[in-house]
């Protein structure tokens, strides 16, 4: 089945060799004017108009149907795991799958806390796409090995975030990464398929799994389009909750940190102006000044449009705004990113195969988890093909229109939860890298400045500040105390993976209860 130019510019974020984040571009030219996903893809048909894809050929997994176990609600595996797959420092590591229903498996990662196992906090980490594997933030980021580039082997992260937290990679949602669906279950094609999913696996995880830290607090982190991961899978937990939901997860959820993230489409278009011609970061600025004039004049109707996608939240509406985006907005650098000079994810290194745009300072996960002795460790057959991205899933979402809507209204409910009693008292961090074209650091920072809860006044007039000596980085951050925004110089869509070390020193601050007003 070939997609149309507009299906395929919408502007979704597909990984591409180290990048879990929306990766097909905003628009795309002649020579990329379709795209081709699976054949063989089915639809279904709603009733309010729209079509979403119900299944694809391969929704088990790369291998044979017959090489997966049955699927049944709430079993699990669990797999030790040591140097030869994850090179730590000692840890304890773990592998593992849990059924969140009777079709839906989902895949973890998971480390044990280089310092206090038993008493420090768990972070779960998402990454984002849609269709996009976490097992980007576990070699290629934050995790407790690092994967060089042109390497097949690992070697410990000194900067992981497990250095003081336990820290779970989960693939989600079910058919991404090393996570699978049973065969003819329907494709997840918008943000709440996977909400209950989630809160299903925190349930068994928790309870059945590592009954011992249940009690411990719990940060949920999420990149790119975990903006939308993130506020809508919690949101849905606060719902159940509310509602007194038996599937409402009871743990200590005390913060949301969003890296890089898109809650708002409008946000990183509005900040493209700025962005691109006053210069930000360590880069000065990019275009000249015909093109920024262009820019310039462009900002107004972005906003119309955004008000537009935010007042009806109507995905249908808002992919209007992201139609002009694609054609108004982003050529301009796009032709820098095609000729191979910038790429969109980090304005400093090139594009070296348009249109993957892959991240030539990381290591390539994919090949690496492809070996047949890591399959083997995680119990996978050999005929399994490991796949970092899933196009099928990312066009799902697509023709839902479903990712065009914005989060705030989630992530404003999230902040404000503390207001009713026994809802929760959850924190947000924003992680942003100042490198990042395509969710760039003033876009972002507008979203926030706009984001329409109780703090937002305290919020806005709170200062910027540049960060501390002792953080191994550069950069601003403000704060209310429950919101905090920190802006990292040099770093570009993947914070953790480029500038280590202060990453993760500023992930350590936020976990000791800092960045506060």
């Amino acid at each position: 089945m070939i997609i149309s130019k507009t299906v395929v510019a919408s502007g979704i974020l597909l990984a591409g060799n180290a990048v879990a984040y929306l990766r097909l571009p905003p628009f795309l030219p002649k020579q990329h004017e379709s795209a081709r996903i699976s054949d063989g893809l089915q639809f279904q048909s709603f009733d309010f108009g729209d079509q979403r894809p119900l299944a694809g050929p391969k929704t088990a997994t790369a291998s044979s149907s017959a090489d997966i176990p049955s699927f049944r609600a709430g079993q699990y595996t669990l797999t030790p795991q040591d140097d030869s797959t994850c090179a730590t420092y000692g840890e304890s590591q773990w592998t593992g799958t849990i059924d969140v229903t009777d079709s839906h498996r989902l895949f973890f990662w998971f480390f044990d806390s280089r310092n206090d196992p038993v008493n420090d906090p768990v972070i779960i980490w998402m990454n984002g796409g849609p269709g996009a594997t976490s097992m980007f933030g576990l070699f290629n980021e934050m995790g407790a090995c690092w994967l060089e580039p042109g390497a097949n082997t690992t070697v410990p992260n000194d900067f992981a975030w497990n250095n003081n937290a336990s820290v779970l990679f989960l693939d989600q949602p079910a058919g991404v990464g090393f996570s699978s669906r049973a065969e003819g279950s329907p494709i997840p094609s918008f943000d709440l398929a996977g909400a209950s999913d989630f809160q299903a696996f925190l349930n068994i995880f928790f309870k059945d799994v590592f009954p011992d830290r249940a009690r411990l607090p719990i940060h949920i982190a999420a990149e790119s389009y975990g903006g939308h991961y993130g506020p809508v899978y919690l949101n849905h937990i606060l719902e159940s909750r509310r509602f007194n939901s038996r599937d409402a997860f009871p743990g200590n959820i005390t913060s949301l940190i969003l890296v890089n993230a898109v809650i708002d489409y409008t946000a990183p278009a509005v900040g493209t102006y700025e962005f691109l011609c006053k210069g930000f970061g360590k880069h000065d600025k990019i275009m000249n000044d015909t093109v920024c004039e262009v820019l310039a004049l462009n900002v107004p109707k972005l906003f119309e449009l955004g008000r537009n996608c935010d007042a009806s939240n109507d995905g249908h509406e808002c992919r209007g705004m992201m139609t002009y985006v694609e054609e108004m907005v982003h050529p301009y650098y796009y032709e820098q990113v095609m000729a191979g000079k910038r790429n969109p994810f980090n304005v400093h290194i090139p594009c070296p195969d348009w249109p993957l745009c892959s991240d030539i300072t990381k290591g390539n996960m994919t090949a690496y988890l492809n070996q047949d002795h890591i399959k083997k460790a995680l119990k996978l057959p050999s005929s399994f093909v490991f796949v970092a991205d899933d196009i099928d899933v990312d066009m799902a979402y697509i023709y839902s229109k479903d990712p065009f809507r914005p989060t705030t209204r989630e992530v404003a409910r999230i902040l404000d939860a503390y207001r009713t009693p026994n809802l929760g008292d959850i924190r947000v961090l924003v992680l942003q890298g100042n490198e990042d074209y395509r969710l760039n650091t003033p876009g972002n920072m507008w979203a926030y400045d706009n984001l329409r809860w109780s703090g937002l006044a305290d919020y806005r007039l709170a200062p910027w500040r540049e960060l501390p000596e002792g953080m191994a980085a550069t950069g601003f951050w403000k704060s209310s105390g429950r919101l905090a925004f920190v802006a990292v110089d040099g770093a570009g869509h993947t914070v953790p993976g480029d500038v280590r070390e202060g990453s993760y020193r500023i992930a350590q601050e936020w976990l000791e209860g800092g960045w506060r007003a």
